[in-house]
């Protein structure tokens, strides 16, 4: 049983090590101006008035934009993706206005705030 209960400790600690740096690896999907910390633009969105925001339709943009360089990689369906969608359904109001909008939420591939607290989204 010592051996099983080693292992099982070592998978358990390798794994929270590599979680770690994958999620301090994310694309720069949540990463928020001015403000450190992949969380903070979560947070940022769960808070936002539903007038606060702009959207960037990722396929309307010239493919040498860096925008579209920047959000090509991520899926809407990543765990970075989720993330952000997760937090605009969090904000009723938000996810009604942009619904409204036409924006379907699980097409949000991204998301960064500028300095005047706005949010911009990007969708595929």
């Amino acid at each position: 049983m010592n051996r099983f209960a080693s292992a099982l400790s070592a998978s358990a600690i390798s794994a929270l090590a590599f979680g770690g740096d994958s999620y301090a690896a994310m694309p720069a999907t949540s990463i928020t101006t001015g403000t450190p910390g992949p969380q903070q633009i979560e947070q940022t969105i769960t808070g936002l008035t539903a007038n606060h925001f702009d959207i960037i339709r990722l396929d309307e943009l010239d493919k040498e934009d860096p925008l579209v360089q920047k959000f090509e990689t991520v899926a809407p369906g990543s765990q970075e993706a989720r993330m952000i969608q997760a937090s605009v359904i969090a904000n009723k109001s938000l996810s009604r206005r942009l619904e409204s909008e036409r924006v379907e939420l699980t097409n949000i591939v991204g998301a960064e705030r500028a300095s005047d607290g706005t949010v911009t989204f990007y969708l595929r």
